[in-house]
């Protein structure tokens, strides 16, 4: 007999473990702030193709070390120029009902360069393309001392998810009575898309310097919040 009086007891304490959790609604928030960059990150690359991937990987250093020693004349200390890809693949020819045939292989070398003068943008990627670079990967533009701003992002996004609980909770017809949790979801650095295109843009454009407008960059930060409400 004891075994049923056990069992009720234990769907009794269930019972009022559920009836006495707390009511909650969860909302993210998102936060922004835009600032003037004052620094930033290109990548220059040297793609050649050789007989063989000795001789492709033999050029492509060739030219990459007048790529690097051309930055560094540019105003580039050489810690601020590293390594960021490396690759040599083969260049294969397809015809109908046969196998692929080798006919050569590529090799590519890539460098990230860390540019703490916006000034020398344009000398850079001009020195680096006449020294042989023919690929520019992308350009980012950075804030070196952000945390201020990041923790301004996040102060907004609070007050952004704030506002959507109010929005929620008033429309479900409860009353917000604390927060349960906040959990941060990070912190970001976007770059304006059209700022990013009319830079890589004029590097085509056969002038005698590249124009860079490095704009504005957006500083985001998220959380999510867990509101209890009654």
């Amino acid at each position: 007999m004891k075994k049923p009086l056990f069992i009720i007891l234990a769907l009794l304490c269930l019972a009022l473990t559920v009836a006495a959790k707390e009511r909650t609604i969860v909302v993210n928030g998102n936060g922004s702030v835009r600032v003037e960059p004052d620094s930033a990150n290109v990548q220059l690359g040297v793609e050649y193709t050789g007989k063989t991937a000795q001789s492709a990987q033999s050029e492509n250093a060739k030219i990459m070390k007048l790529v690097m020693e051309a930055v560094e004349k540019a105003g580039i200390k050489k810690n601020k120029i590293m390594t960021s890809n490396f690759n040599i693949w083969p260049e294969q020819k397809y015809e109908q009902n046969q196998p692929p045939k080798t006919i050569g292989y590529r090799c590519s070398n890539q460098v990230n360069i860390s540019i703490e003068e916006l000034a020398l943008i344009s000398k850079v990627i001009d020195a680096g393309i006449a020294a042989g670079a023919n690929n520019v990967a992308g350009l980012q533009f950075a804030r070196k001392e952000d945390q201020e701003f990041k923790k301004l992002a996040l102060s907004k996004a609070v007050q952004d998810a704030a506002s959507k609980a109010q929005a929620i909770a008033t429309a479900s017809s409860l009353k917000i009575k604390g927060i349960e949790t906040i959990v941060e979801s990070g912190s970001v650095v976007t770059q304006p898309f059209g700022n990013q295109m009319k830079t890589m843009a004029a590097l085509n454009d056969g002038g005698s310097e590249t124009p860079v407008s490095p704009g504005l960059i957006d500083i985001r930060g998220s959380v999510s919040i867990t509101y209890l409400v009654e």
